[in-house]
């Protein structure tokens, strides 16, 4: 096979290959797993703290796994947010279980936590504490609790 050829099969395969990837929706590529590892899918995302930036100081994600009847929590930081006085995250099912992950070392994430809850109502509470990169550094401490979600 000349060389010319070769090189147009090589780019054709190549361009195939990010069109493919390309094809698969975002949504798909980034809630599916996750941190919380294989058959969890995001359920639910809510802010924390204020919204200085796009998401607040943090952002609780929400995932459950209907093979396992589990759900997961994690806590992000927002990239401006720096983090000083660590990050923890609590998830509670109404059935009964608890699952605590309250390191104060935290700094990029906190969790993930796991809880078995299948015909039950969850609820995520969680904490930060540091500043907003563009700002004097005061620090503030952003707790939330979203209640009894995602019944069932």
């Amino acid at each position: 096979m000349n060389r010319t050829l070769r090189r147009a099969l090589s780019i054709g395969a190549g361009v195939a290959a990010v069109s493919a990837l390309a094809a698969v929706p975002a949504e798909a590529q980034t809630i599916s797993g996750g941190s919380c590892g294989a058959g969890y899918y995001q359920q639910d995302a809510y802010p924390l703290g204020d919204s200085q930036g796009a998401t607040g100081a943090g952002v609780i994600f929400l995932y459950y796994n209907s093979s396992t009847g589990k759900n997961c929590a994690i806590l992000r930081r927002d990239a401006d947010f720096l983090v000083s006085d660590g990050m923890d995250i609590s998830l509670d099912s109404s059935s009964g279980g608890t699952a605590v992950d309250g390191q104060r070392a935290y700094t990029q994430y906190a969790g993930p936590v796991y809880v078995s809850a299948r015909g039950a109502c969850v609820r995520i509470s969680a904490h930060i504490t540091g500043a907003w990169k563009n700002s004097a550094y005061l620090p503030q401490t952003h707790s939330e609790n979203t209640g009894w979600v995602h019944c069932g």
